[in-house]
């Protein structure tokens, strides 16, 4: 059950992505063709498309999202990892049992999940209960948990959260997650810009139809990207949740582990306690459930109850 529950939810961010690079390259074409000051929209995108016309602005955009991309991988763990007081948990040179406990849990999951390679795994000096993950291979997968976690959980919930945190790197979703997160920011911003470096009329139909398109996707699109990296988020938490149950062969853990942490955010507020960004929106809870990249801890126990 809780293997058929990945797949569904894999093929839902497959599905996801496709749209978001399909959009992307629809954009490109769009200022192409205002480039071109196309008479003919639909014999424009031919163009563009066959190559008879090279879509340069479209190809461009490509390579720099690629770029960006990249540059963001190699830096993700420094970006993720300011700010506060993080301790590396090193293999074989834990200080104390709480960290040599860690460790062995943290090589209980790996054996289970049948991994090729050990994530590196922090600590974060923090006043609440919460946990993140990043990368998928070797070189930059790590397992960050908040010392209120460990401190507030018995050792199958720990167990469990770490499973979770876990699971988001065998599914390879944070790159997925960070890809999404490129594409729409360029998106927007090219949209934008395109808008005003286009601005005025043509006498060809194809280049003021483009730019027509270009001047409503001005509007449409942050609430698109939004609902789309809504989507996105929501079902690898979902998918990260019935990995971590997959994991442990049993849902209670989690569940258990969900309640603690939602109980320990309604105790406090902890919303304005991290102001990094990037690290927020990886974090196994969210506060704010309106527009949150998170689903609600009732919507989240109630799938894992039905595995």
């Amino acid at each position: 059950m809780f293997d058929k529950i990945i797949k569904e939810n894999q093929f839902k961010t497959k599905c996801v992505i496709a749209l978001y690079l399909l959009i992307f390259v629809f954009i490109g074409l769009l200022v192409d063709i205002v480039r071109m000051n196309a008479s003919n929209f639909s014999e424009g995108i031919y163009r563009l498309l066959t190559f008879r016309e090279f879509p340069i602005v479209t190809c461009v955009l490509l390579v720099i999202a690629a770029l960006v991309v990249l540059f963001v991988i190699r830096n993700f763990k420094r970006i993720l990892l300011s700010g506060n007081e993080y301790k590396e948990i090193l293999y074989g040179k834990e200080s104390n049992a709480q960290e040599r406990e860690m460790s062995i849990i943290l090589d209980e999951l790996v054996e289970v999940a049948n991994l090729s390679f050990r994530p590196k795994l922090f600590l974060m000096e923090a006043p609440f209960m919460n946990a993140f993950a990043s990368g998928w291979n070797a070189d930059n997968s790590l397992i960050a948990v908040t010392t209120t976690l460990v401190r507030n959980l018995t050792r199958e919930e720990l167990k469990a959260v770490m499973a979770h945190e876990l699971s988001h790197i065998r599914h390879g979703d944070i790159r997925l997650t960070l890809m999404v997160g490129v594409l729409s920011n360029i998106m927007l911003l090219v949209v934008n810009y395109a808008v005003y470096l286009f601005l005025g009329n043509s006498r060809e139909k194809g280049a003021n139809l483009a730019r027509a398109i270009l001047l409503i996707l001005q509007f449409v699109l942050p609430l698109l990207t939004l609902v789309l990296q809504m989507f996105l988020s929501r079902s690898r938490e979902y998918m990260a949740d019935s990995g971590a149950a997959y994991l442990m062969g049993d849902n209670k853990p989690m569940i258990k582990a969900l309640q603690k942490i939602s109980g320990n955010y309604a105790q406090s507020d902890f919303s304005q306690s991290d102001t990094n960004p990037t690290r927020s929106a990886l974090y196994i809870f969210s506060a704010n459930e309106l527009f949150s990249t998170h689903p609600s801890i009732e919507n989240r126990i109630q799938a894992l109850l039905r595995q």
